[in-house]
């Protein structure tokens, strides 16, 4: 019994090493500069949260590519994390207690059903027209800019389906590249 019980705990921790590293990675990606400068997404919490929400559906879809039990158990994990995530910005922004709930309850709902269509969207080949009307539809960027905003996710895309199955398990998702020739 010990032992089972040292393996469970390895695997958890190693679960939430993981866990931590995409979502560190995959944040910081979502908050650079240039998508609220050049790709048109509004620079407000929502905003930054839809971003959030963006890059975890990319890695959630690179997840799913690889398939298994432990990309399941990554993918489920990553989206626990976003919505831990979600509360502690709330409680820094000093919403309180009470009315906490609501609001990571409205983004979490806002979380699912746009990382839902997302991941449809990106699993159309060779087109972004699904795409990007569902960037525009969910107020991601502005309507003009989501044609780029598309390209973007398009090159994350490639970058992050080009890296090998046992990196993208480790959590060392590849970024950097929202940018043409970046």
């Amino acid at each position: 019994m010990i032992a089972f019980s040292g393996s469970w705990f390895r695997r958890r921790a190693a679960l939430k090493k993981v866990v931590a590293e995409a979502y560190g990675r995959l944040s910081r990606e979502a908050l650079r500069p240039v998508h609220y400068e050049a790709q048109g997404v509004p620079d407000t919490f929502q905003g930054r949260a839809q971003m959030v929400t963006v890059m975890t559906a990319l890695a959630c879809g690179r997840f799913s590519e690889v398939g298994g039990p432990m990309a399941a158990a990554l993918t489920e994990r990553l989206n626990a994390r976003v919505l831990d995530g979600f509360d502690a910005a709330y409680r820094e922004k000093g919403v309180g207690d009470h009315s906490i709930a609501r609001k990571v309850r409205t983004l979490a709902e806002t979380h699912s059903g746009l990382g839902r269509a997302l991941m449809e969207a990106l699993h159309v080949p060779d087109s972004d027209d699904d795409l990007t009307d569902v960037l525009r539809r969910n107020g991601v960027t502005a309507p003009d800019k989501a044609g780029e905003l598309a390209a973007s996710l398009r090159r994350y895309q490639a970058l992050f389906s080009a890296q090998p199955d046992a990196e993208i398990l480790s959590g060392a998702f590849a970024c950097g590249v929202s940018e043409p020739g970046t």
